[in-house]
């Protein structure tokens, strides 16, 4: 199943991927999820890049999954607007667990100096897929309505919790 959601954010795409690419930061916008890093990539000069991993741990009293995932994609933005040496950053990731599949992709894309577009999508199944793959058109709509319910959250805490000017 496929989700993409598109949240504008009224900070700069440097800014916003920093703090979305925080694994564990992301922990406070998700419903009963703990991500933690389980292993830096070697090559990076941080502790994110191509080779991070990390694992979302979903649980309600004692129950629930891992979700482990690494990062098979690395390009962060560059500052300003696509017109002034602005780029766009992107990070997929590959799900390696055994209850959800497939892969997650983010893109944050400079508008202007001062602000970005935030595009995240899941292309994901859930095991058992024999079972769970008929039931897709009756998961799409809250989905996307729970990822876009975490996005928009997660901008609003970078929004709110830095220091950069807001733009008109």
């Amino acid at each position: 199943m496929r989700v993409v959601v598109e949240v504008l954010a009224r900070r700069s795409a440097p800014l916003v991927w920093r703090h979305l690419t925080d694994w564990p930061w992301q922990s406070a916008s998700i419903p009963l999820t703990r991500v933690h890093r389980t292993r830096s990539a070697e090559r990076s000069r941080s502790a994110e890049g191509e080779g991070d991993s990390f694992t979302g741990r979903t649980s309600v009293l004692g129950a629930g999954f891992d979700d482990p995932m690494v990062v098979v994609r690395w390009e962060p933005p560059t500052a300003g607007a696509p017109g002034d040496g602005g780029r766009p950053g992107t990070a997929v990731l590959a799900k390696r667990g055994s209850v959800v599949l497939g892969s997650a992709a983010l893109r944050v894309e400079p508008l202007t100096a001062g602000s970005c577009r935030v595009v995240w999508g899941e292309d994901v199944e859930i095991a058992p897929v024999t079972l769970t793959r008929p039931l897709e058109p009756l998961l799409r709509v809250p989905a996307w309505v729970g990822l876009r319910s975490v996005v928009v959250d997660l901008v609003r805490r970078v929004e709110a919790r830095t220091p950069e000017p807001l733009e008109p």
